[in-house]
């Protein structure tokens, strides 16, 4: 995530030469050579809970719930049919773990499928203004995935949002436009989106 540039090296905007401390100009709106985890926030950051669905946000993890939930059942299973005499308590023990892992991952998917839904059915559609990429915590085949720094306009004035898009791509530029649907602090980058409302 972003940090406070108090102890970052200083910039000049090479459009106006203006100092600057973020990823956009304030003064002439250029694109500054100020990365995003070197750049001060200049409006306070509000809680994003990302509402898309994707591979790696819903399929992969589904996967990985019927995966497990599975295999914790199929050792239940066997430990209750005397299939694992033995070692039924073993069985037991090991079943646990499985299930709860599976549970918890069915329910991560779950969350993102309900905010979708809510999203899609009370969501208004405005424009935000993109200000650069830091890496999540997450890695997607050993590459950080992306979090995408976005300004907003709220009914309590502008903020950023810290929007996690789940990939690893780079394909919104440094001052773009992007499309938003937006219901309370849920939100979902829409492409291709024209129409915008008023939050």
């Amino acid at each position: 995530m972003p940090k406070n540039m108090e102890k970052s090296k200083k910039y000049t905007c090479s459009n106006c030469g203006a100092a600057v401390t973020s990823e956009i100009c304030p003064y002439c709106g250029s694109v500054t050579n100020v990365k995003t985890d070197e750049a001060y926030m200049e409006y306070p950051v509000i809680d994003c809970k990302e509402a898309a669905l994707g591979f790696w946000t819903t399929v992969f993890p589904l996967i990985f719930a019927v995966m497990f939930t599975t295999a914790g059942i199929v050792m239940m299973i066997m430990a209750i049919s005397g299939l694992a005499e033995d070692d039924t308590v073993l069985v037991v023990l090991m079943f646990i773990p499985f299930f709860l892992v599976g549970i918890a991952a069915a329910v991560t998917v779950l969350k993102k499928v309900i905010r979708y839904m809510i999203l899609k059915s009370k969501g208004k559609h405005i424009i935000g203004k993109f200000y650069g990429y830091a890496d999540d915590n997450v890695l997607i085949n050993g590459r950080p995935a992306q979090v995408a720094k976005i300004l907003v306009d709220t009914p309590q004035g502008k903020r950023f949002i810290m929007y996690q898009l789940g990939s690893t791509s780079k394909d919104i530029t440094v001052n773009q436009e992007v499309h938003l649907l937006v219901y309370k602090n849920i939100f979902m980058i829409e492409k291709n989106r024209e129409e915008v409302i008023n939050w």
